[in-house]
């Protein structure tokens, strides 16, 4: 049986309609109803490799479950690839993960609790949306239409993924995690699993859940012993995960469209597209976005400090005749490939599914993963697929 890249399946649902930065990481058709969590007959301990999104939703489910756990992170603080900043406008800039993909039904399903009022505010895009596009010198700019309303994707206002995790998911579990903790090997040879950090120090429970990127078990930062079964490493060794960046530069006044796209904004190679970063928001400050990944991504991310600036404000001065130049105030960069803990963005929407799927697989009822990459769905790399696989693993894990 031919396995369909991620990109395949979604054109096959029919939801490409105008072309936006995410359109590959809207809802899988097939995703359906989940089974309930419920607690079954295990009583043992529980190590978490990494604080990202699937590592705290784990946490998240098991504190809910009265299951032992505890996390451990490397970096020195939680949040993984869905950092967000205050300093840079007066709303909340998300450095990694920005948009909700999936209908708003996700929050609460993430809460997992009914009592629990969520009131984090999204809002979709609008067919009056100013769609811009480039091609051979001649900037085209005309309404979003009605195709937009093909997507759920909504942008998150006055907050972020991050705010979200940190006002309903970390109060519960910050007092079990444990930073700069930096796992580089993982035993599961006896009855214990064991993590061992790159200082010597040792930690062991019953079961371990990895979250971690996919591209730091590529680059082969955590040893396994015994090794992982060998359809998972091939699956490791020949994911193509693309590197990623995002620009945020703030000017005067707005002179850009919702989002401007170019002939290479979706290939197979990578994406990139400019986007207004400031819609939806209480706000007068104006923040264009550029969100690039894979190939599309290197030209800025080869590039360092006024280069890198300049670089930008020269591509954009020639599509709006001068105008980013003539209004530009600051500029914001978080390029993902020189993040120690992550080193590159996500798995590539190009995948072939069986990739996330085999990275989903538990080895030997000790060892089981959970991340934006390791999903038992037609879709990945997105918040809404880490914290779904890590119900998925909870579910398993607790049997």
């Amino acid at each position: 049986m031919k396995m369909i890249s991620r990109i395949e399946f979604i054109k096959t649902c029919s939801l490409f309609g105008i072309s936006l930065p995410f359109q590959t990481v809207l809802k899988a058709c097939s995703s359906g109803s989940e089974e309930p969590i419920i607690a079954g007959d295990f009583e043992g301990t529980v190590l978490i490799v990494g604080a990202g999104a699937a590592g705290m939703a784990t946490a998240y489910l098991l504190q809910q479950l009265g299951v032992e756990y505890q996390i451990l992170e490397a970096d020195s603080s939680y949040g993984g690839r869905f950092r967000s900043t205050n300093d840079f406008a007066d709303f909340p800039i998300p450095l990694g993960a920005e948009w909700l993909h999936v209908s708003e039904a996700e929050l609460p399903a993430i809460v997992n609790d009914s009592a629990v009022q969520v009131t984090t505010v999204t809002q979709g895009y609008s067919a009056t949306d100013t769609y811009g596009f480039y091609r051979n010198g001649v900037l085209t700019v005309e309404e979003a239409g009605a195709g937009i309303n093909s997507y759920i994707d909504q942008k998150f206002i006055g907050s972020s993924w991050f705010d979200f995790f940190d006002q309903y998911i970390v109060p519960s579990i910050r007092n079990k995690m444990r930073f700069n903790t930096h796992i580089v090997s993982i035993d599961y040879s006896g009855d214990k699993v064991i993590a061992s950090e790159d200082n010597g120090n040792q930690y062991e429970a019953d079961k371990l859940v990895l979250t971690v990127p996919l591209k730091i078990l590529q680059l082969g930062e955590i040893r396994f012993g015994p090794s992982l079964p060998n359809n998972k490493q091939r699956a490791i060794a020949n994911a193509n995960i693309w590197g990623g960046i995002k620009i945020f530069l703030k000017f005067t006044e707005k002179f850009y469209p919702t989002f401007l796209e170019f002939d290479d904004s979706e290939t197979n190679e990578g994406q990139r597209t400019y986007y207004d970063a400031a819609y939806g928001q209480n706000t007068s400050d104006n923040v264009l976005g550029l969100f690039a990944v894979g190939k599309q991504a290197e030209p800025y991310q080869n590039l360092r400090g006024d280069a890198q600036r300049d670089y930008v404000l020269n591509e954009l001065d020639v599509i709006f005749n001068g105008k980013a130049s003539e209004t530009f105030q600051e500029i914001l960069v978080q390029n993902w490939n020189e993040q120690p803990f992550a080193r590159a963005a996500y798995l590539a929407d190009v995948a072939p599914s069986a990739t996330s799927r085999i990275m989903a697989e538990s080895v030997d009822d000790k060892l089981y993963f959970a991340g934006d990459s390791y999903t038992q769905e037609d879709d990945w790399s997105a918040v809404h697929n880490a914290a779904r696989s890590a119900r998925d693993a909870v579910r398993e894990l607790i049997r």
